[in-house]
């Protein structure tokens, strides 16, 4: 019953999208004089456009002494400059009836406007004046780092599953880019230099780290045009050296450790599984397996944990999105420790079979079908569309990543997955923690 209804449900959403997509995805690009690197995604069927300014830098980026920087600018990016007051640039794109947002991750920065097709170049105007005159002064400076380390402060002192979480990924990517938080050193943090932030933000908007990618409806004449009025005048950048994406070789140290924390309500336990870079090639055949595991349209662990051992276990599950080293985390939680030490050993037994067992085709062509959903849900949302075109650039230096991805998902066979839940799911591949409450 449960295979059966992922397959209608599969049916049934899928074949709007087929209709829209049924050819491929143009992408197509130019560059500025000035370096600039301008990417278009036409889609003449709807009314709205995205632009979208890909930074190619992230927290990976700041210097060791001073994690913590380039994440600052997600914030401050919104504080005004020198022709807009603070937050001027969303209550422009809000009264349009369109949305602004961005952030800061690992490996790169993404800021976006999705707005109606006509208003484009307000979009053009608002992006190119914070690329030329971000407002860096010590007092938006101050209060932002005050703000994070007050709001991670309380998360540290209030949230164990935060805390959890945090140790979690600090021990699995141990070794690697992605070992500290993306604020950096909570301790550190409100004591960044400020001329520090301000020279660090001469690399972070360099013109050669970035991307300006835009999808939706446009006149390819008019776009151009405006594209000259507003980012032609920016100085060049200077090429940089850039982290060269590979495979990282996470060390295989299984490890397990247990927190007894008094007054805790549910016990819980939280895997963090050793995953494969998002520019290696397994990463696709690793993502169908977090489908099959945890996806709530398929949820083959809450299957045999809750349906057929009958556990009344709570599953919540997140995945990263790394280019070179990524982490899948299980979290199952209980108010009764007996139940929570039954599930432990039912996933290893799960873990195992997957390893040792070929899945069945009907279960491949089900999951095949959500992850192609999702797939081209997502390209129907622009700033996704510009996100993943931006990403695929950054890692491959190519454009086609939409033909290259559906082909890809298309050809997944049950022996990937037997291959990829071999080298995954190794209990040295894991780290798990116990979090109990301390019995008195």
């Amino acid at each position: 019953m449960r295979v059966t209804k992922a397959r209608i449900f599969c049916c049934l959403v899928i074949f709007p999208f087929l209709s829209v997509f049924a050819q491929t995805i143009a992408v197509n690009s130019f560059e500025l004089p000035n370096g600039l690197k301008v990417i278009l995604s036409p889609s003449n069927d709807m009314q709205a456009a995205a632009v979208c300014v890909y930074h190619m830098r992230g927290v990976r980026n700041d210097p060791p002494e001073s994690r913590g920087i380039n994440y600052l600018y997600q914030y401050l990016m919104f504080d005004g400059n020198e022709n807009l007051e603070p937050y001027d640039h969303v209550l422009f794109i809000n009264k349009m009836g369109g949305t602004v947002s961005g952030r800061v991750n690992y490996d790169n920065s993404f800021f976006y406007e999705l707005l109606p097709a006509q208003e484009i170049n307000v979009a053009l105007w608002l992006e190119s004046e914070r690329l030329k005159s971000l407002r860096l002064q010590d007092r938006n400076i101050d209060y932002h780092k005050n703000q994070i380390y007050g709001r991670i402060n309380r998360l540290w002192e209030s949230n164990q599953n935060f805390k959890a979480q945090t140790w979690v990924n600090a021990k699995v990517f141990e070794g690697s880019a992605y070992e500290y938080p993306l604020y950096g050193d909570l301790n550190k943090i409100r004591f960044l230099n400020n001329d520090r932030i301000r020279e660090n933000y001469q690399n972070f908007q360099n013109l050669a780290n970035i991307l300006l990618i835009i999808a939706g409806k446009f006149d390819i004449n008019e776009l151009k045009a405006g594209i000259n009025k507003f980012f032609q005048d920016i100085p060049p950048g200077r090429r940089q050296q850039n982290p060269v994406f590979g495979v990282q070789n996470q060390g295989k140290a299984y490890q397990v450790k247990n927190w007894l924390i008094p007054g805790l309500k549910k016990n819980f336990v939280v895997y963090g599984i050793k995953s494969p870079a998002k520019i290696s090639y397994n990463f696709i055949y690793f993502d169908f397996l977090r489908y099959y595991l945890t996806d709530p349209r398929f949820a083959r662990l809450d299957y045999f944990l809750n349906t057929v051992n009958k556990l009344n276990v709570e599953i919540e599950s997140s995945f990263t999105d790394y280019m070179e080293a990524n982490c899948l985390t299980i979290e199952i939680s209980s108010p009764k420790r007996i139940n929570l030490e039954k599930a432990k050993y039912v996933m290893e037994k799960e873990f195992q079979a997957l390893s040792t067992n070929l899945i069945s085709n009907s279960d491949v062509k089900s999951i095949r079908s959500l992850m192609e959903i999702d797939f081209l849900k997502s390209m129907a949302q622009l700033e996704e569309r510009c996100l993943r075109i931006g990403e695929f650039y950054h890692m491959f230096s190519e454009l086609n990543f939409f033909d290259a991805q559906l082909k890809r998902l298309r050809k997944i066979t049950s022996y990937d997955i037997l291959e990829s839940a071999k080298k995954y799911f190794l209990k040295e591949n894991q780290v798990v923690l116990n979090v109990y409450a301390e019995e008195k």
